[in-house]
């Protein structure tokens, strides 16, 4: 994961380029939900249609070895990785909002290819969880040992779980371990680093 501060502090990219996946190496794009197999995170609940037909972002979906990005409910790129590095980006949301009171969490999934190097951010750590259990045919890597803790069914219960076992430990002796000090928040704007 070459670059992979840099790729995470600069303003994510939201919208599908018209230059295609290679106008994203080296940057990370946000995407308003991962969909793998029946899940879909984060959850939307009963507003889901709703939405889904105001959402102007991006949806990442998981197939067999493959990764689709859709805008607008439409493909934009269908991709088959060589290499997926699944790993929780701890947010001090707190320093940030009023009404959050302890750290969240972001998955990023970084994926690599041929003609393709960039890190999708995801909402909430339920996202990264799931795929690292559920990987279907994907060559995913799990950076920081999440499938081996139990965090839990809902978003609260895997911040908490997460914020009990201490995320410094996570990243520690790990690629990512400089996410253990510095608040990564301080490259995005608050609309960004709040869950949705």
């Amino acid at each position: 994961m070459k670059q992979l501060k840099e790729a995470l502090t600069a303003p994510a990219i939201r919208t599908a380029q018209p230059d295609g996946v290679a106008a994203l190496t080296g940057r990370t794009l946000f995407a308003t939900q991962l969909i793998n197999g029946d899940a879909a995170l984060p959850a939307r609940g009963s507003f889901t249609r709703v939405i889904g037909a105001l959402s102007t972002g991006i949806t990442v979906t998981v197939a067999g070895n493959q990764v689709t990005l859709t805008s607008h409910g439409r493909t934009w790129a269908t991709l088959t990785p060589t290499a997926v590095d699944v790993f929780l980006a701890q947010i001090k949301a707190q320093e940030y909002s009023f009404s959050q009171t302890e750290p969240i969490y972001l998955t990023f999934v970084h994926l690599t290819g041929e003609k393709f190097d960039f890190y999708v951010r995801v909402s909430g750590g339920r996202a990264g969880k799931y795929l690292v259990d559920h990987p279907q045919k994907l060559p995913v890597h799990d950076v920081l040992g999440i499938k081996a803790l139990a965090l839990g069914d809902t978003e609260p219960e895997l911040i908490r779980a997460i914020n009990d076992h201490g995320y410094d430990k996570l990243v520690a002796d790990t690629e990512v371990a400089f996410l253990g000090a510095d608040n990564i928040a301080r490259g995005y704007q608050l609309a960004a680093v709040t869950p949705h």
